[in-house]
């Protein structure tokens, strides 16, 4: 029972924020595709600021329902566009940076800090030398990737690896599934956004029991 009241807590604060956000989604938005009102950042947000509330500390909890908040708007407009507003995600990048350094010194774990910006860096590299050669990514995708591995790399290089994997096979799957019932209309890409925020938090459940390292 005392580990349900931060989940909830969590999600509370997340999809208030969202729902609070939403005019500002909207601003940022350059269509007005279907799917931007019907306030699908609120869910999102929701889940991903309750499992927030099973961090180890405050300060962690903290780090991680800002990024449910900014995940669940970003995957409602790459939706709905194929693109991640520098409005959101740029920012998002120094934000993270400061909250698990806040995170790291409430839990004096320095050395998790350092491995999460060495991988945010290192993602942001990959992902940086990957969009040279594929149509499919933006540079928005380049950032996010940044946050993402900030993230993981928190966890350990293990959730790295296995996010990083996790958010590209389901993209291929989706990719396939979709081409092979004529969903995507003969257009050449679609979000890759919210794989990656899908395969961050896999990554982080599950190295535990996959990629222990």
């Amino acid at each position: 029972m005392a580990h349900l009241i931060p989940v909830l807590v969590g999600a509370l604060v997340a999809a208030g924020a969202a729902w609070a956000l939403t005019g500002t989604m909207l601003r940022l938005a350059e269509s007005q595709a279907a799917i931007l009102h019907r306030h699908l950042q609120v869910p999102v947000a929701a889940v991903l600021g309750g499992l927030a509330g099973l961090a180890g500390s405050w300060a962690e909890s903290l780090a991680f329902v800002v990024l449910a908040i900014a995940s669940g708007l970003l995957t409602v407009i790459d939706l709905a566009e194929e693109r991640l507003p520098d409005a959101i995600v740029l920012p998002l990048i120094p934000l993270t940076a400061v909250l698990l350094t806040l995170a790291a010194w409430v839990t004096g774990d320095w050395g998790a800090l350092l491995r999460a910006l060495g991988a945010g860096a290192a993602l942001f590299a990959f992902m940086f030398a990957m969009m040279v050669f594929s149509p499919d990514l933006g540079f928005g995708d380049v950032k996010l990737a940044a946050v993402t591995g900030m993230f993981c790399g928190w966890f350990g290089w293990g959730a790295v690896l296995l996010g990083f994997g996790a958010a590209w096979i389901a993209f291929a799957g989706v990719g396939v599934v979709m081409l092979a019932t004529r969903k995507r209309h003969g257009r050449g890409s679609f979000a890759f956004g919210p794989f990656m925020i899908i395969g961050a938090v896999v990554g982080v459940f599950w190295a535990g029991a996959i990629l222990p390292w």
